[in-house]
């Protein structure tokens, strides 16, 4: 009898040890956690971050996530709270490949997913290093930007553009709902550069329209490229812009001013006002303000005024101030050279900052976003002097310096508070407080850039350096 008693108590001591060894860590047994991965191949490349995304479930609770690739030196463990127990982890780890690492490498990413009851799997990813993450680039031969197409000359609209990407182009998409057009070109073999070269009829009546440009290329993750072309189709020119640059420039290099736009309209007749820095100035009036084409307005043999890009430049013979009137219907034009009246802001960079307005004397700097050392508080242009402009020696009623650009521009040229003030507005036109408010918004390349204030233009140009 004792040793049946003996016996039971061994035989229930056991099932007491095993019970707990199987449940060491306080949870009952459970279903191993699951996960479903995004992709089983990741594309990165050196000095490129990439992202690893997974859903983690378990059916009573995870208990970790640990991301490893030896080779790379990475090994994450990312733990999770127990109280309340999480189900259910959105996975998204980005990691950052080193930049000595080669292209042509390839990696295993392992993941390994624990739950609260000690059950684990691996779950293995393809890294992969030679990944192409460039849309394919787009360049617009015609139309360009703003480009002006004049019915009463054509109503014909070419369309021509070059596509280049490396993995190879898809198809080609060209788009243009208020026209009608919606073509996509499937391109078969995967070539690198592909160019589309077709004309299309426009409506007679004058009308904006957006033509919308779209490629895909034919890496294993496709990049998609787009690119918008605004198109001004009209009876007459809606603005003409005077260019002081060889045929050839590409004018949408500087922020502000080149081309320069026209000061009065009446009709169809333009007028500027035009500062010849030197002897022998040579300028062309164009119908579009990003390019040469497709009006270009110069002098034939003859010397009469003709829209061609084999024109040559009108030339100012002397430098000075210049008045210059021009019909591109009539192919009329005047040039006057004359004296300016207005002030000059004389002696600015030596103004002195006063709250005495007797002792005060003016300075220039400026105001505005996108400028470095700039903001919208005017004892921030006092105190930055890099920021202040200084009197050109060569013309009084110019106001020179350099601004280093961060991004879109936003500016005012001002002295202590807002007196004397130039507010940039859109097409580089500088109006003297009081004048025109609103501020306008310019696109910059981030760099060093000259900067030019014509206070008897009022117009400003800023150009890269």
């Amino acid at each position: 009898m004792k040793k049946n008693v003996f016996l039971f108590f061994l035989a229930l001591f056991a099932v007491l040890v095993t019970g707990c060894q199987n449940n060491e860590t306080g949870y009952p047994s459970s279903d191993d956690p699951t996960a479903v991965v995004t992709t089983k191949e990741i594309y990165g490349a050196p000095n490129r971050k990439f992202e690893i995304k997974a859903v983690l479930n378990d059916d009573l609770g995870l208990k970790s996530v640990r991301i490893q690739i030896p080779e790379l030196s990475l090994d994450k463990m990312i733990t999770f709270a127990s109280d309340p127990l999480l189900e259910s982890y959105d996975l998204s780890y980005f990691f950052e490949v080193p930049s000595d690492r080669g292209t042509s490498e390839s990696f295993k990413i392992k993941l390994t997913i624990t739950d609260v009851s000690g059950n684990a799997i691996d779950e293995d990813i393809n890294l992969r290093l030679d990944g192409e993450f460039a849309a394919p680039a787009i360049t617009m031969v015609t139309p360009k930007e703003g480009a002006v197409i004049l019915l009463s000359t054509s109503n014909e609209m070419p369309v021509n553009f070059v596509v280049n990407d490396d993995s190879g182009i898809d198809y080609v998409q060209v788009k243009c709902e208020a026209l009608g057009i919606d073509e996509t070109i499937q391109l078969a073999g995967s070539p690198q550069s592909y160019t589309f070269n077709k004309t299309y009829t426009l409506p007679v009546t004058a009308a904006n329209y957006v033509l919308t440009i779209t490629a895909k290329d034919k890496f294993a993750i496709p990049n998609t490229g787009s690119l918008n072309i605004n198109i001004v189709a009209t009876n007459e020119y809606p603005a003409l812009y005077l260019c002081d640059q060889p045929k050839g420039t590409n004018l949408t290099t500087d922020a502000v001013g080149v081309p320069m736009y026209f000061h009065e309209k009446n009709g169809q007749d333009f007028e500027f006002k035009y500062y010849a820095d030197k002897d022998n100035k040579e300028v062309y009036f164009l119908g579009q303000e990003a390019d040469f084409a497709p009006h270009c307005f110069g002098l034939n043999a003859a010397g009469g005024l003709v829209d061609d890009l084999t024109a040559t430049p009108i030339i100012l013979p002397t430098k000075g101030y210049y008045n210059i009137k021009v019909n591109p219907n009539t192919l009329a034009y005047t040039v006057t050279k004359y004296t300016p009246s207005s002030k000059v802001w004389a002696d600015v960079a030596n103004g002195l900052w006063s709250d005495d307005e007797a002792l005060r004397r003016p300075f220039v700097s400026v105001c505005g976003g996108g400028i470095q050392g700039a903001d919208w508080d005017t004892w921030t242009a006092w105190t930055q002097t890099g920021l202040h402009l200084a009197n050109n020696p060569n013309n009084a009623y110019q106001l020179v310096g350099e601004y280093t650009l961060t991004g879109q521009l936003e500016a005012t040229f001002t002295g202590q508070w807002w007196n004397p003030s130039w507010r940039l507005i859109k097409n580089g036109i500088a109006t003297m407080s009081p004048g025109e408010n609103g501020n306008a918004k310019y696109p910059a390349a981030p760099g060093v850039y000259k900067v030019v204030l014509d206070t008897e233009l009022e117009r400003v140009f800023i150009t890269k350096k």
